[in-house]
């Protein structure tokens, strides 16, 4: 058997060199947190769009745009939070092996790899849909990396904080469809939608925690699962439980029909089943699982869900028409039935149809009398 080259061995090594540094920059990023990031951003665009990405081009480049700027952001994000806790990292076994502890990456090249991934998702988001979109993902790259990080070794107020970084990327996406509007009296769908992002993010971590909770205790990271296991297990029972009516909320606001207003509510439902094993033993890594694994089943889940049962402005203003149509047409019917409509004309001058004469003309009422 000939045996290769020197040349086509050293082009090999190449070759599996460059592979191994595309894995470790994806590492970096944390690139399937990133992922689920950028779906729930592609999931409020959706909801928000006036038309659907399967069957408009300017839709479906929207949401490219929107996924595809808000993944970029989340990595930068994520880049910028493993250069904050490298040393952290190094004393948990579930995170030394990444790149920075590992030393296969250095912290220029990751500063490099934040700065690129901010710079271009940030541009996409502002060039590709509006400045509203951008402003909310720099927001995040600093809140997620300014203030959730440094926070972990000091309160285990960070998780919360995590979940309100959580709650954005939908609003993102929702902004990115909207043309930027967020106000909540015409886009209150946002706010139902990210506060439920908000609310599933307290049982999915607070439930990961107690799984990686001897590395947190080791790395010094402030956790309530580490510090307060019962209080840590009865907030993930009561945000799970919360979960339950948030369909509710969009069917109102009239962005979704009532068929996901059900479907939620089994979806919190059975993510609170859940809980509640985790509550009756809140430091068992055994009842933490089904937990954790459940809120990754939910979410994709609960966000297609809602996406199919999407109403669309145009859909919920005609139905609006239809109905004010139907009560005119009724009011017209009583009138014609035999009994008298008394109103009021433009100058306040009371009159009365007198059915069932509709087609005579109105007729004035005395508005003075005459004694004798």
């Amino acid at each position: 058997m000939a045996s290769a080259s020197p040349a086509s061995a050293a082009a090999v090594m190449r070759q599996l060199g460059a592979r191994r540094r595309v894995r470790d920059y994806l590492a970096l990023g944390k690139y399937r947190l990133s992922a689920m990031v950028a779906l729930t951003a592609t999931a409020g665009c959706g909801l928000r769009s006036d038309e659907s990405p399967f069957t408009s081009t300017a839709a479906a480049a929207t949401a490219g745009w929107t996924t595809a700027g808000t993944f970029l952001t989340a990595l930068s994000a994520n880049t910028l939070n493993q250069m904050y806790e490298i040393r952290s990292d190094a004393l948990m076994g579930r995170t030394r092996a990444r790149p920075l502890p590992a030393g296969r990456l250095s912290l220029m090249h990751a500063g490099l790899f934040a700065a690129a991934t901010a710079g271009t998702g940030l541009g996409i988001l502002s060039a590709k849909t509006n400045d509203t979109a951008a402003a909310l993902g720099a927001a995040n790259i600093a809140l997620y990396a300014g203030v959730y990080t440094p926070l972990k070794p000091i309160s285990v107020a960070n998780t919360w904080v995590g979940a309100i970084v959580g709650a954005i990327p939908p609003l993102l996406g929702w902004a990115a469809a909207s043309g930027g509007d967020l106000s909540p009296t015409t886009e209150a769908g946002a706010y139902h939608l990210g506060a439920a992002l908000f609310l599933w993010q307290i049982p999915h971590f607070h439930a990961l925690a107690v799984m990686a909770r001897a590395d947190y205790a080791a790395a010094r990271l402030r956790m309530l699962a580490v510090s307060h296991p019962e209080a840590n297990a009865r907030w993930a029972r009561l945000t799970a439980a919360a979960l339950v009516p948030f369909g509710a909320g969009l069917v109102y606001e009239d962005v979704t029909s009532g068929w996901f207003g059900l479907e939620a509510a089994l979806g919190g439902a059975w993510l609170y089943a859940k809980s509640l094993r985790m509550s009756a033993d809140p430091a068992s890594v055994a009842a933490a699982r089904p937990l954790f694994r459940a809120s990754v089943v939910y979410l994709p889940v609960v966000m297609a869900a809602m996406l199919a049962h999407k109403r669309s402005r145009g859909e919920v203003a005609a139905e609006a028409v239809a109905r004010e149509q139907a009560e005119a047409a009724a009011a017209v019917r009583a009138a014609a039935d035999g009994e008298g409509v008394v109103g009021e004309g433009p100058m306040g001058v009371p009159w009365v149809m007198m059915a069932p004469f509709p087609f005579l003309p109105i007729v004035p009422l005395s508005i003075t009398s005459s004694k004798p």
